[in-house]
């Protein structure tokens, strides 16, 4: 999504928490955060103390009304710091998946855009359940809550819009081996179904960001300062 923020002139910089970065900037500063993936649990906090403070600034993050969207573990990690529980899933989602839009996501303005039963790419574990006063926008076959909206300031997609054959291409060839021994998975169609998919996945993605920014974009004559917390270099989780 790098891309889209240049293109629309807004500043950003990676906060890299897994190795001790830690924001500088005054939430007056700040005008949005996106939290990204990784491949620990929200739970994990003695094996990755820095989820503890990843937590703590997507709280204040909420309290302070920044614009927040949050990504796999991103997601996962917004369900939690708002109250809710993140638990084991019943079925490993990695691969190309269909999701259904719910009326809510329909209607959404940033989200309607994507079709019923669009193939989207997933590689999680966990599940959520959904905030407090948040509303469900998409949901999947294994999965109740694929993406939330909790007001117009909060949103987290448990699926990945910012996926490119690239990085699928990298996360298989790290993970092969691993991903064989597991049941219903096929590294061999995950790669097939990303050469068929990923273009239309782009599309999707950069339609939703595109909107992310413009709704939330920098008063006029100022610009805007995004952080990323980053807390693996891959998003899975």
């Amino acid at each position: 999504f790098a891309h889209i923020l240049e293109e629309q002139n807004v500043g950003f910089r990676y906060i890299r928490l897994f190795r001790d970065e830690i924001p500088t900037e005054s939430w007056d500063e700040v005008r949005a955060l996106i939290v990204l993936g990784g491949s620990m649990g929200v739970h994990e906090e003695e094996k990755y103390p820095f989820l503890k403070w990843e937590k703590a600034i997507i709280r204040a993050a909420i309290k302070n009304g920044v614009p927040l969207l949050g990504i796999c573990l991103g997601a996962q990690l917004i369900a939690c710091a708002a109250g809710a529980e993140v638990y084991q899933g019943n079925f490993k989602e990695i691969g190309w998946y269909p999701i259904s839009i719910t009326l809510e996501g329909e209607m959404d303005s940033l989200l309607g855009h994507i079709p019923n039963k669009a193939i989207v790419f997933q590689w999680h574990t966990d599940s959520f359940d959904l905030p407090r006063g948040a509303q469900r926008l998409a949901s999947s076959m294994y999965y109740d809550n694929q993406a939330f909206c909790i007001g117009r300031n909060v949103y987290g997609l448990q699926f990945q819009l910012e996926i490119t054959q690239s990085m699928v291409e990298r996360w298989l060839d790290e993970q092969w081996k691993e991903l064989t021994q597991l049941p219903c998975i096929s590294p061999e169609k995950i790669l097939a179904d990303t050469r068929s998919y990923s273009l239309d996945l782009k599309h999707y993605g950069e339609k939703f960001f595109s909107g992310f920014i413009r709704r939330f974009s920098a008063a006029k004559g100022r610009r805007e300062k995004v952080l990323q917390a980053k807390p693996l270099k891959w998003n899975a989780a």
